[in-house]
């Protein structure tokens, strides 16, 4: 396995919110540690309920020029990060082995099963059918749908 310094150095243990890398309001951290070994990995921030109402109100002001991307230009950024996830499974697979004990086979499985998400939803990103639909239950006598 790759040593878990080399696969976390150059990766941001801070929260992103809007757009840039900041710590956590009240500057509290959380220290990792790998389950087999007791070693600290790492220490990552720990958002406050102010960092996430900033990031609930920084998603806000970031979907309008979101939603005004072309379907297709936002299948394909999804599509992108699908194939980044792909990309980097082994790693990303081994840091949730180090982070949480989980076997590696199971870890692959888990970072393939995320990335799914991503292509099914780059997928649907161009089926814009210009439609709402409901699932209500039915009831007697309720009206339909």
């Amino acid at each position: 396995m790759t040593p878990v310094s080399e696969l976390i150095s150059v990766r941001h243990t801070d929260l992103y919110i809007g757009g840039s890398w900041r710590p956590a309001s009240d500057a509290q951290r959380i220290e990792v540690q790998d389950p087999a070994t007791g070693e600290v990995i790492a220490t990552v921030a720990s958002a406050s309920v102010q960092d996430a109402l900033t990031a609930v109100d920084a998603a806000s002001q970031a979907f309008p020029p979101w939603a005004s991307r072309p379907p297709r230009e936002r299948s394909e950024i999804l599509r992108e990060a699908f194939q980044l996830m792909l990309r980097d499974r082994e790693k990303l697979a081994e840091l949730m082995v180090r982070e949480n004990g989980k076997t590696l086979t199971e870890a692959r499985g888990e970072v393939t099963y995320a990335a799914e998400f991503f292509r099914w939803f780059s997928e649907e990103a161009v089926r814009n059918i210009g439609s709402v639909r409901s699932a209500r239950r039915w009831l007697p006598g309720a009206p339909s749908c």
